[in-house]
């Protein structure tokens, strides 16, 4: 091995390490509450503690991390109503809601018959006619006809930051414009990749469905709302697949230096500003397939945007530097929830587009990573994590291997 690469190795081997040690052994204190159980467990939680609530509840069929704790909703197959569930951590008392079609027929209760249902100590009665019904609403009630329906549920207070996905959208199309006006040689190895995520993610569209909770309305049946979530899905995973042929990575040698580093960096940035979607991707049956095909998936995306990005940068040759240093800086600053992507794009569009693919994938895969342990405190998620580190970690050293052997520099572009 020559000289020089064997000192590239050693310092990027021992940047590697360093950021490696920082992101796993800091205490950090993460955006969002960490969940201390599983989707599941507060499920369970759910069924046991609360009453029958008058009506049967039907199979779980989704469930969104709000706050400091678990909206879970539950409808039969009929889907005549849905019953929601907030589930806090801790031991505080549990919130729930029941929702049921308008169609569905009841009583009209009168005002004086419903202050006398509810109790004289709330506020206002609101009305709400239906076809076959009255409901009433109160301040922290809810009648559907003469049936107590519960209250409302917390909100996720996070606001989306459109700015930011505005500006990603237009890397995307930078990035598309790009490699088709300037096509390069087109990598069978990811192309590759790219299948087979897309192919481990169509199979696990009805668990998936889980995930879009809001897609579960009372008076529509829940296998048409799978159905829906799973044909729009399955549209939009063809619409990546065709792009990822239409506009395929480039191929090129990848900078084993660094990958370590920015895999290292995405577990940082996770840790920081965690996903917290995907504690809730770590609530499925199948999580680590699901969970492996969205990064590599989310990595290729990333790697597109950098490619747009490095272009637009193509007039300041001289200040470019400057200028990717600048936008790391404000991307650690006020990207939030966007931190790991703005950083995978800044820090692709700093190398050449053969290395920009490794590495925002190394980036992006370390956020996931970084992101359940921030958030997912339950055993399975805690390993999961562990398991994807380990993955990472050996994909990192096949290609050292690879590149040893080879006998080319770490992080030298292949010849087309």
């Amino acid at each position: 091995m020559a000289a020089p690469t064997r000192v590239k190795l050693l310092a990027g081997g021992a940047m590697a390490v360093a950021v490696a040690a920082t992101a796993l052994l800091l205490t950090i204190p993460p955006r969002g509450v960490a969940a201390p159980e599983s989707p599941d467990v507060a499920a369970d939680r759910a069924e046991r503690e609360l009453p029958a609530l008058g009506v049967p509840w039907g199979k779980v069929r989704g469930w969104e991390r709000v706050r400091d704790g678990w909206t879970v909703s539950w409808q039969p197959a009929h889907g005549m109503w849905l019953v929601r569930a907030w589930v806090p951590d801790g031991p505080r008392a549990i919130r729930w809601r029941i929702e049921a079609a308008s169609w569905l027929p009841g009583v009209r209760l009168s005002a004086r018959a419903a202050r006398a249902l509810v109790g004289p100590e709330f506020g206002l009665l609101q009305p709400r006619e239906r076809l076959g019904r009255r409901d009433w609403l109160v301040s922290d009630t809810r009648l559907l006809g003469a049936l107590p329906a519960g209250g409302d549920l917390p909100a996720d207070p996070y606001r989306r930051q459109v700015g930011l996905e505005a500006m990603l959208m237009g890397l995307l199309v930078a990035g598309a414009a790009v490699r088709h006006l300037v096509p390069g040689s087109a990598s069978r190895g990811w192309r590759h990749a790219l299948s087979w995520a897309g192919l481990v993610l169509l199979p696990l569209m009805p668990w998936l469905a889980a995930l879009a909770r809001p897609v579960f309305q009372a008076g529509v049946r829940p296998w048409v709302a799978e159905l829906a979530f799973g044909g729009a899905a399955t549209i939009l995973l063809g619409a990546l697949l065709f792009a990822a042929r239409r506009f395929p990575a480039i191929a090129g040698t990848p900078p084993v230096a660094w990958l370590a580093a920015a895999v290292a960096a995405g577990v940082l940035a996770g840790r920081l500003e965690p996903g917290g979607w995907l504690v809730s991707v770590a609530g499925l049956p199948l999580r680590l397939p699901a969970l492996a095909s969205i990064a590599v998936i989310a990595g290729w995306l990333a790697g597109l945007a950098a490619d747009g990005l490095r272009e637009l940068l193509r007039f300041t040759v001289a200040s470019r530097p400057v200028v990717l240093a600048a936008l790391a800086v404000g991307s650690v600053m006020f990207a939030g929830s966007w931190l790991a992507v703005a950083v995978a794009i800044v820090a692709a569009a700093a190398v050449e587009r053969g290395q920009g693919t490794w590495i925002t994938t190394a980036v992006v895969w370390g956020w996931v990573i970084g992101s359940l342990l921030a958030l997912a405190e339950w055993e399975a998620g805690l390993r999961d994590a562990f398991v994807l580190l380990l993955v990472g970690a050996g994909v990192v050293a096949v290609t050292t291997l690879a590149s040893l052997r080879a006998g080319s520099p770490p992080g030298e572009e292949a010849q087309a």
